[in-house]
């Protein structure tokens, strides 16, 4: 079984047309290059009202610093940070964009700083956190900032937010950002599935099955048969990339038992 599934991440290479595929120390990562409906990456949710009022903080440095950021004035980044911190979501904004120019910026404060301002109803910023979210270290990424990342995730993906959505289910499992999925987290994003109709997650699910396939010498059985049944539903996508790259794997998958391999 797993020597079809690294034969399956080797031809998809060349489906996608991709030079290669990265690999990480424990397993090759398949991406799924399909791009969802734009409209759907604009379902907002607000999380969290942040910080609505001078009045809410209790440093009186930081009450001077808000008004005169709100009113047009010249702040620092640190400045930037400090109220981002205390829950401004627009400063975490600014303050993601200003991190984004930085080389040497860390991907662990741009994905937080951009959970504040999407928490906050700032949509636009979802990108970005998703983006630096996939180079942290699950090892070592600080559980408060996790936490963050879940509770401003989860509305969205439930809301319909394909973006988030996606993103909840690659973040969840062994190994990863926020650990092994819940029968109940599992139950909501099934829902979910059937409301979208596209078959994008489904064929991402799928593949990081094939990925869990290829990483162990002993995976569980099941896991080729829960790989094919979700693209069997997302090979009758009305989706083409979608239904012909999953159209393509099942072939795959099932070609080693044709030729007796």
């Amino acid at each position: 079984m797993r020597r079809v599934a690294v034969a399956l991440i080797s031809v998809l290479s060349t489906v996608l047309g991709l030079p290669a595929l990265a690999q990480t120390q424990t397993s090759p990562i398949i991406p799924n290059l399909i791009a969802p409906d734009a409209s759907t990456n604009l379902v907002s949710v607000t999380v969290d009202r942040g910080l609505t009022s001078a009045k809410q903080l209790r440093s009186a440095d930081l009450r001077r610093l808000r008004s005169s950021f709100h009113e047009g004035g010249d702040v620092s980044s640190s400045e930037l940070r400090a109220l981002a911190n205390a829950g401004d979501g627009l400063a975490a904004q600014r303050y993601v964009r200003i991190l984004q120019t930085n080389e040497q910026a860390n991907a662990s404060d741009i994905a937080f700083f951009s959970a504040i301002a999407v928490g906050t109803g700032r949509i636009w910023t979802m990108g970005p956190m998703i983006e630096a979210m996939h180079l942290l270290d699950p090892a070592t990424e600080p559980s408060d900032r996790v936490r963050k990342y879940i509770s401003v995730l989860y509305p969205h993906a439930w809301a319909g937010n394909a973006r988030a959505l996606e993103a909840v289910v690659a973040f969840n499992g062994e190994g990863r950002l926020f650990g092994p999925l819940s029968q109940t987290t599992r139950d909501r994003i099934s829902t979910e599935l059937q409301k979208t109709g596209d078959g994008r997650i489904e064929l991402g699910i799928a593949m990081g099955l094939l990925e869990r396939i290829a990483a162990s010498d002993n995976a569980e059985p099941d896991l080729q048969e829960q790989a094919r049944d979700l693209l069997e539903r997302a090979g009758g996508s009305g989706h083409l990339a979608v239904a012909t790259t999953a159209q393509n794997l099942l072939r795959l998958i099932d070609a080693p038992k044709v030729d007796g391999g």
